[in-house]
């Protein structure tokens, strides 16, 4: 996490997490390089590679819930 001064968890995301890596060995390194990288773009540059969209017509309006489409 180089780039956000905080970025917060819920707990079952990393128990998820946890999981996956057994399957997948490199998820959490892809996870590192999308953060960095297209979370970095979108939200500290302002740059929209449509990478990511907001999710929209959910009944919270607070925190923005983004989905992540591509990253490379």
């Amino acid at each position: 996490m180089g780039v956000f001064k905080h970025l917060s968890r819920l707990p079952e995301f990393d128990d998820d997490l946890e999981k996956l890596g057994k399957r997948f060995r490199t998820i959490r390194e892809d996870l590192e390089i999308f953060i960095d990288k297209q979370l970095y773009l979108y939200h500290k540059l302002k740059v929209d590679n449509r990478g990511i969209s907001q999710i929209t017509g959910l009944s919270i309006d607070d925190p923005k819930l983004f989905k992540a489409k591509k990253f490379a």
